[in-house]
């Protein structure tokens, strides 16, 4: 069903493909369970590292040479991986350009040498997303207070001075509550974590 996603021209059913694989990431998620955990990584890396470019990029354990080095990986790793396979899937759905779309974190976080700049880029990205929750139409005045509220508990995670293994301890749970709140949501607020990720 899967073997060819680029073969697959109508939107809806390229969803029709990618979606269950999506749902088995998140219950292997939900499951906090490391062989779960590990057994959908191989199956997305399997499916999906041939077809969409730069797959594995900004992904723990991954050379473009070798492709995933899975003795190394721990819970923590493969969690961090499958929240940006589930987001880099979601993002085929909806025709994002997928081969642009990781470039530029590296580029933040490579080619500019003072923390302080990333901060402030950090911090910019939090207010821009604040925005972006404000403006959705679908949100309830409730919906839209609790996300800012998580937006916000990022904001001060990505501030303290602790080990990234706890800033990732405080994370997972505001990761979680995000992933069961749409695509639409989803997607600004994970690319937050992504880049505190890659940040630290």
């Amino acid at each position: 069903m899967n073997n060819n996603i680029h073969s697959v021209n109508n939107k809806e059913d390229v969803a029709k493909i990618i979606k269950p694989d999506i749902t088995a990431i998140n219950q292997a998620m939900d499951s906090d369970n490391e062989d779960k955990m590990k057994e959908i990584h191989i199956q997305m890396d399997g499916r999906y590292t041939t077809y969409i470019p730069n797959f594995g990029k900004s992904m723990y354990g991954y050379s473009n040479d070798y492709g995933f080095s899975y003795e190394y990986m721990d819970k923590e790793v493969l969690f961090h991986n499958l929240l940006i396979m589930r987001g880099r899937l979601e993002g085929y759905i909806y025709n994002f350009p997928i081969a642009h779309a990781s470039t530029p974190h590296q580029d933040i976080h490579l080619n500019v040498p003072v923390t302080n700049t990333n901060e402030i880029n950090i911090s910019l990205s939090f207010k821009d997303v604040r925005q972006q929750i404000e403006d959705m139409p679908g949100l309830t005045e409730k919906e839209t207070n609790e996300l800012k509220d998580k937006i916000n508990e990022l904001e001060k995670i990505n501030a303290e001075k602790i080990s990234r293994k706890k800033k990732w301890e405080k994370i997972k749970p505001i990761a979680l509550f995000v992933l069961d709140k749409g695509v639409d949501v989803a997607i600004p607020i994970l690319s937050l974590i992504l880049q505190m990720k890659l940040g630290l």
